[in-house]
């Protein structure tokens, strides 16, 4: 079955008896492409390390699908060994095999990938930069703070909606850089609606940001951002059925 006569369907065989040395063997450039795809695919089903340097010594085949295939697979063993080929492949000339390779480094975590992945987050291509800013938020590195908050002005919505979801993911670290960034007219508004949902964890920064600064402008979105967290927490504890009751410990 591993021979010049292997097909799609002796692929699948293969991935059900678990035979990852047989689907190694499938990803030589004798078979045809739908073969190597499929096989390279279904190694990423096995999720055996094993399967981590074949994979990536098929990262340069001519074909897309081979390419994109390997790199989803790569993703779900989430071994580090993976982590710079795929970054050296974050210049591949085709949007959907960069998007992917974006998303397999998110989906590894490793943080030597953070600096590259911040470099992507102005890829021209909408699909990439939603991926960069989701897989910071994931690896949750502080070094992605002021590139995320840069990308809250994407033209984009959905890219601008993940950054500040990533930025929500990084908390605590993301709070100095996003009361700075007030001052700029660009974000102001969107970076006092990340503080404003970080709630709590922003409060005592803000506030001693407000008491310190004369910057006119991180005054209004602060006192602003302010406002609405305490506004929040005041209709949080209205709600709260057991706000003010001394409950009998037990």
């Amino acid at each position: 079955m591993t021979g010049p006569e292997m097909t799609p369907a002796g692929v699948e065989s293969l991935r059900l008896l678990g035979d990852v040395e047989g689907l190694i063997r499938a990803l030589s450039p004798a078979h045809p492409v739908e073969v190597r795809r499929a096989a390279a695919a279904s190694l990423g089903d096995l999720v055996d390390g094993r399967a981590v340097e074949p994979l990536i010594g098929i990262l340069g085949e001519k074909e897309e699908q081979v390419r994109l295939a390997a790199v989803l697979s790569l993703a779900k063993i989430g071994d580090p060994r993976a982590v710079p080929p795929l970054v050296n492949l974050l210049a591949d000339t085709d949007g959907d095999v960069r998007t992917a390779t974006v998303i397999a480094l998110g989906m590894v975590g490793d943080r030597s990938s953070v600096p590259s992945l911040i470099s992507a987050i102005s890829d021209p291509h909408t699909p990439v930069r939603d991926a960069v800013a989701w897989a910071l938020g994931a690896i949750k590195d502080e070094r992605a703070v002021r590139p995320l908050i840069k990308a809250l002005s994407d033209p984009e919505w959905h890219v601008r909606m993940e950054a500040e979801w990533a930025l929500l993911e990084i908390g605590q670290p993301s709070v100095k850089s996003l009361i700075a960034a007030l001052h700029d007219e660009g974000v102001r508004w969107k970076a006092a609606g990340v503080l404003v949902k970080l709630g709590s964890i922003a409060l005592e920064s803000l506030k001693k940001a407000l008491n310190e600064t004369g910057d006119p402008n991180i005054r209004q979105g602060g006192e602003w951002a302010l406002r609405k967290i305490q506004e929040l927490k005041a209709k949080m504890k209205e709600r709260d059925p057991f706000a003010g009751r001394n409950i009998p410990k037990r």
